[in-house]
């Protein structure tokens, strides 16, 4: 790569990452031109002519925020749960892999939650998270004879609502896994005993 290329390329990264964190921070609809430009240290000029319109950079903020959330791919959740035989160990794996997607990229999900209206993109990035929200649920409860009620009850217990009020009130990752495990273990053991 030459350095013009190069140089090219830290521009538009500093560009996307400086919208992600604005998107984050204040809101997709919030965030104007020159608010990206101030937080990557450009012109306005530049953001546009990397970026002429929000169909260019909302795609590229999105591409690299999945990226970093990672989310598992819905055919290939199965193996997540391949070797988790007990009910206990599959609530947990469950659990673990939801609230892991948060720890990951908690701010750009609220962004993504709150305004998948905003673009196209946003909304399919929602959509997303909820296949492969659902996709875990549904493979780590298929097993155990749980309801539709149950998944409904699990679904909400693997929430980012949840998750972050159980950040907000001081819970470490490990010990937020555990309770969930916990509460989710008790409601589907009560039901089948």
């Amino acid at each position: 790569m030459t350095k013009r290329a190069e140089a090219v390329a830290r521009t538009r990264r500093r560009i996307v990452d400086a919208t992600r964190e604005l998107h984050s921070e204040q809101g997709i609809a919030a965030t104007s031109w020159d608010d990206i430009a101030a937080r990557a240290g450009v012109g306005v000029g530049s953001v546009y002519r990397h970026f002429p319109t929000l169909d260019e950079l909302i795609p590229a903020c999105g591409e690299i925020t999945m990226q970093v959330i990672a989310l598992p791919d819905p055919a290939t959740v199965a193996a997540l749960f391949s070797h988790a035989t007990e009910p206990a160990e599959r609530i947990e794996r469950l659990v673990g892999e939801a609230f892991a997607i948060y720890e990951r990229g908690a701010p750009e999900l609220r962004a993504i939650r709150r305004e998948a209206d905003a673009h196209p993109r946003v909304a399919q990035d929602r959509d997303q998270l909820d296949a492969s929200l659902s996709a875990l649920t549904d493979t780590a409860l298929g097993p155990l004879n749980a309801t539709q009620q149950d998944r409904a009850v699990a679904r909400a217990l693997i929430d980012l609502n949840t998750w972050e009020a159980l950040r907000d009130q001081g819970l470490e990752p490990a010990e937020s896994v555990a309770a969930i495990s916990d509460m989710l273990a008790m409601r589907l053991t009560a039901r089948q005993g």
